[in-house]
């Protein structure tokens, strides 16, 4: 959620190494945010003043932290159990007269040239069956285990071997079937049979004074799926149990098998305010506590379980308190010595008024800060690049991050709040070593406009082992790149389409640039191509033809990667790219001659052009997600470790 209250899709997740100092921000009644100095929190030193972005270095205890409350949306109305379901499968053991050792023999004699009279009298088998042990065997049809998925009969499914009719297969997300879930995530649990892999039973557990509860819970079941479950009476509990696999399957993978894997179902974390509601009073009524001031209070040891369900009475339009506690890792129960959880989680909010430190306007709550301080990291630190607002939620405070935004309006935008700072090429030089970067790259805004600051930073870099670089519109004069060749290694043009008018109206002349991507690639840089395929502007085939045709005559082996577009800040009057456009225009670029197409801003929706495959055999030589590296195949210097054939670029 944006800190305005809205969904926003996640781009992208980055990590990078860090080492210095983290701000931590201790607000009332949430845990605590970490985050590096720079980071920018939604506050304000106002309440009268709505919070903007403010660094957290800056922050002071008159601040207060923003959390923005959830504007109302329709939720879906049904769960799809086959889809929830599909794709999960059950092994079963096929019983068979041969152990595999003796399966082994006869194959082994087979191959030795005896008859299947022969091998049969050797194991008593007549040889009409041994013959087809050899025909299954050599069809790779003779198995032990034969792995099965969901059945679909009508309106129900169920799995292999298991009972008819099954479950339904779609539910209404009803207020019977929340509450059930509810009471599962509270109080159940799902147990596996240690001699029968494929059975499962569901458990939810009861104090022995609550019957009625029991019963409700036997009565949901009936209602919902219409199953009738057992209810037992044990010493000191009440148990309602029932033992169906595929009513199992979902419980587990909506809310989890046990208590520490707990999770809100994901589908109610959209749903409507009244299913909502009825989920957390049965909750609550499982394993919670309802003060008469209104004060609700629950505890759980799951922190996914805890932060899902503070996040549903934010839905509510009650600011929720998440408290962590340790516990000691041993309790005495019954007289017996049982481990429990390291961490047990308190999530508290008030139905009705109260006294607290919380200042509320229409859009958001007004969290104090009780502490601010400082504590010595050194490790990885994260951070999220959202669509639209550039603003997502940390331990439910609004926090800002977007770096696009922030490097290329900077100078020009003062929403931005990032300043211009004055740095030598030492300090440039120093924070690149604090992340362990290990290439400089002049970007935002165009490098060519500030080339003399580059090569001053570059030429104390390169001797030092860095690698340098520059992300340019390709806009260049033969002077410009003759004075920067001694200092940049790699060089990125984002070529902005084939048509000279639309050239014109971005403010650049079309020749100019293909005449610098010929010049650069002459004169050794390590070219690639960008070319961000905006929806009616430069997306037909002919322009991302006459693209890639253009670059083949130039060379075969520049990369060419078409990029999404994604509406953003003053460009909001296109569709957002599509991984069909994307892959559309990959395939052009491959037929036309090019040999390292890459489709890129849509991971893991684009197929093979996230990879680099070798030209002469296509093996498979480095495989990406986005900007993360699976797999790296090349042999030193670059080339393919099946065929030698050398790859093009700069490798370590």
């Amino acid at each position: 959620m944006t800190h305005q209250g809205l969904p926003a899709p996640i781009r992208q997740v980055f990590r990078h190494p860090y080492h210095g100092r983290l701000v931590v921000i201790t607000p009332y009644y949430l845990p605590a945010v970490r985050c590096t100095p720079d980071h920018r929190v939604f506050a304000t030193s106002d309440p009268a003043v709505p919070p903007s972005l403010v660094e957290a270095r800056s922050l002071t205890p008159e601040h207060y932290l923003a959390v923005p409350k959830p504007l109302p949306r329709s939720g879906v109305a049904s769960l799809d159990v086959a889809a929830l379901l599909d794709g999960t499968t059950r092994t079963f053991r096929v019983p068979r007269k041969l152990t595999p050792a003796e399966v082994e023999a006869i194959m082994t004699a087979t191959g030795e040239g005896r008859t299947s009279r022969e091998i049969g009298a050797g194991f008593g088998k007549d040889p009409s069956y041994i013959r087809h042990v050899q025909s299954r065997v050599r069809r790779g049809l003779w198995v032990y285990e034969q792995v099965r998925g969901l059945v679909v009969e009508g309106e129900h499914v169920r799995f292999h071997m298991e009972r008819r009719p099954g479950i339904p297969r779609v539910l209404p997300l009803d207020k019977p079937l929340v509450r059930l879930l509810g009471y599962y995530c509270a109080e159940g649990c799902v147990v596996r049979s240690r001699n029968r892999p494929n059975s499962r039973v569901v458990v939810l557990t009861f104090g022995p004074t609550e019957a009625a509860r029991a019963e409700e819970v036997r009565g949901l079941f009936a209602e919902v799926f219409g199953l009738q479950p057992h209810v037992v009476r044990r010493k000191t509990s009440i148990a309602v149990t029932i033992g169906k696999s595929s009513l199992a399957l979902v419980l587990a993978t909506l809310c989890g098998e046990r208590a520490e894997t707990k999770r809100v179902p994901p589908v109610l974390l959209e749903a409507d305010p009244s299913v909502v509601e009825a989920f957390l009073d049965a909750f609550v009524a499982g394993d919670g506590h309802v003060y008469r001031n209104g004060k609700v209070s629950l505890t759980t040891v799951s922190e996914d379980l805890a932060y899902g369900v503070a996040w549903l009475a934010l839905r509510l339009g009650y600011l929720p308190s998440v408290y962590p506690s340790r516990l000691p890792e041993e309790k005495v129960i019954e007289g017996r010595t049982v481990r429990q959880a390291a961490t047990q989680y308190t999530v508290v909010w008030y139905r009705e008024p109260i006294r607290r430190r919380v200042l509320e306007t229409d859009t958001h709550f007004l969290i104090p800060i009780r502490a601010l301080g400082e504590e010595p990291f050194e490790g990885w630190v994260y951070n999220l690049e959202v669509e639209g607002a550039h603003s997502y939620l940390a331990n439910f405070v609004a926090v800002g991050n977007c770096q696009n935004y922030l490097t290329s309006q900077a100078l020009r935008d003062p929403v931005a709040g990032t300043p211009p700072q004055d740095v030598t090429p030492e300090d440039v030089i120093a924070l690149a070593r604090r992340y362990k970067a290990r290439i400089l790259t002049s970007t935002y805004n165009e490098p060519l406009i500030t080339s003399e600051w580059a090569v001053e930073v570059f030429r104390a870099a390169k001797p030092q082992g860095f690698v340098c670089s520059y992300v340019s519109n390709g806009n260049a004069t033969p002077e410009v790149l003759d004075y920067i060749r001694p200092w940049v290694d790699l060089y990125k043009v984002d070529l902005k389409g084939f048509d000279d008018k639309h050239y014109r109206k971005l403010g650049g002349v079309l020749q100019v640039v293909l005449d610098s991507i010929r010049r650069i690639q002459a004169m050794g840089f390590w070219l690639e191509i960008v070319t961000l395929v905006v929806p009616g502007f430069n997306d037909s085939d002919e322009e991302l033809g006459d693209i890639a045709r253009f670059l083949v005559s130039v060379s075969p082996e520049i990369p060419w990667h078409v990029t999404a577009f994604h509406q953003d800040y003053k460009m909001t009057d296109r569709e957002n790219t599509q991984a069909r456009t994307l892959l559309r225009a990959a395939e052009i670029g491959v037929a036309a001659g090019l040999r390292y197409v890459y489709a890129g801003n849509l991971p893991g929706r684009v197929g093979p052009y996230e990879n680099t495959y070798c030209p002469g055999c296509r093996a498979l030589l480095i495989e990406r997600v986005g900007y993360t590296i699976l797999q790296y195949n090349l042999l030193p210097g670059g080339a393919c470790p099946k065929c030698r054939t050398p790859i093009p670029g700069r490798w370590d």
